[in-house]
């Protein structure tokens, strides 16, 4: 199709918008006045009983798949899991080229983690790992402070 064609269906199509655009709008008349000594009859207002206008909306569900984008992180289960939830399970310290390992498992998760320096598992960073010990970077609400997870030592004679 030429260019010459293409313009001109352009220019059509326009002129048809504008021409159904006018014929939608119909000017108002200025009432009739009465001749003298008769009064007019009242009248009938049509454009709003007859209008039937239907106001159709778009509603968005958001179920399975992702996370609602809307819904706030503070009372979400994304946020976890919090330093309270973890449990030190061992570690292996390498002091000479720092491959240290620490293993820490979650609660209600029989699944462990397997952590080095610099893996994160939510908002928790590791940022060291020590011989008995796990230092974590926590960032919550734009703040960071650092918290540490201990290995527990079961009593050695307990009644």
């Amino acid at each position: 199709m030429s260019r010459r064609a293409r313009c001109a269906l352009v220019l059509a199509g326009a002129a048809m918008l504008a021409a159904t655009a006018l014929g939608a709008q119909q000017p108002q008349r200025p009432a009739a006045r009465p001749a003298p000594g008769r009064q007019a009859a009242p009248s009938r207002d049509t454009t709003r009983a007859d209008s039937g206008v239907a106001y159709m909306r778009e509603v968005f569900s958001y179920q399975g798949g992702t996370r609602d984008p809307f819904q706030t992180l503070i009372t979400s289960s994304e946020v976890r899991p919090t330093i309270e939830d973890l449990r030190l399970v061992s570690v292996v310290y390498d002091a000479r080229y720092g491959n240290s390992v620490a293993v820490v498992r979650e609660e209600g998760n029989p699944r462990p983690h397997r952590l080095r320096r610099g893996n994160q598992i939510g908002r928790l960073r590791v940022i060291q790992i020590r011989q008995h010990a796990v230092v974590f970077q926590v960032e919550e609400f734009g703040f960071e402070r650092q918290e540490v997870l201990s290995l527990s030592r079961p009593e050695a004679n307990q009644p």
